[in-house]
């Protein structure tokens, strides 16, 4: 059952539970003023997305993905933060508490800081990555409570990304279905090759959102802490400017992971966050 959860929750398009308003620090005239960023990004600031976790049908926990200004080091940054947390039943059994969030440069939606926080059972895992861009490398820090810690540097590119600032920067690609695409992405102090192939489009059954209109896509990717070795992953993207995800399904030779969202909020008006959303069946 490793790292099953945190495979769902990282491949999410739009996923970490935190309701912090921004939390810039206070300066010797005061607080400074939100960015506008001459970028435009594929998503609102401050939204907040929830999916419910099930294992098989059995409810297992939540997920939350958040996007809020931080004020870091006399700059604005984006945070992006995903988090998933068991339920009471599966804590009994296998209790899980992830965090993962990325720091991301707003003018260019470079990654600046990533950090991945996992706690499952008796698994620990924490790690930073820290994107040097003037020298093109990033440097990598693994902790351990037993032993010295791991450390490397190794180069990037122009346009690496890490597992959270990609899916959020995925949101900006208009897929086309029966396409594919392909990308790369650094997980585990390494670029690895994504193949993303889009299928048709399905309705998705959303207990707040009805009937949602959703694109198919197949990711094949094996990164450690976002697909299990074994199994197949599927996502749904709503049809619209947003691009959420809203269904995710893990299969896996012993169960079936589902991801259902639950909830929009943060700031607009649109029918995600007034709770219209969806298609009158057909």
């Amino acid at each position: 059952m490793k790292r099953l959860l945190t495979a769902g929750i990282l491949m999410l398009w739009a996923l970490a539970g935190i309701c912090d308003a921004p939390n810039a620090s206070a300066t010797p005239t005061g607080e400074p003023h939100v960015p506008k960023p001459e970028v435009a990004f594929p998503f609102p600031v401050g939204e907040k997305l929830t999916y419910s976790i099930y294992w098989g049908w059995i409810g297992v926990g939540k997920s939350v993905a958040t996007t809020r200004w931080k004020w870091v080091e006399d700059e604005w940054r984006l945070l992006i933060r995903f988090r998933t947390r068991s339920n009471s039943i599966l804590s009994s059994l296998y209790p899980v508490d992830d965090v993962v969030e990325t720091e991301i440069d707003p003018e260019t939606l470079r990654p600046l800081v990533f950090r991945m926080n996992l706690k499952e059972g008796d698994h620990r895992r924490n790690e930073v990555t820290v994107f040097d861009w003037d020298a093109m490398e990033a440097r990598y820090l693994k902790r351990h409570e037993d032993k010295e810690d791991e450390t490397k540097t190794y180069p990037i590119k122009a346009d690496t990304r890490d597992l959270v600032s990609f899916m959020y920067f995925m949101r900006s690609t208009p897929f086309r279905p029966e396409s594919e695409y392909d990308f790369e992405v650094m997980s585990d102090e390494k670029l690895y090759d994504l193949k993303v192939k889009s299928g048709g489009y399905e309705k998705i059954k959303l207990d707040r959102y009805d009937r949602v209109k959703s694109l198919r896509l197949d990711p094949r990717a094996k990164f450690q802490g976002i697909f299990v070795r074994k199994g197949e992953m599927r996502v749904w993207v709503s049809d619209d400017e947003r691009r959420i995800m809203t269904k995710m399904l893990l299969d896996t030779p012993f169960a079936n992971v589902r991801l259902l969202l639950l909830s929009v909020e943060g700031p607009g008006e649109d029918a995600w966050v007034t709770g219209g959303k969806g298609d009158a069946e057909e």
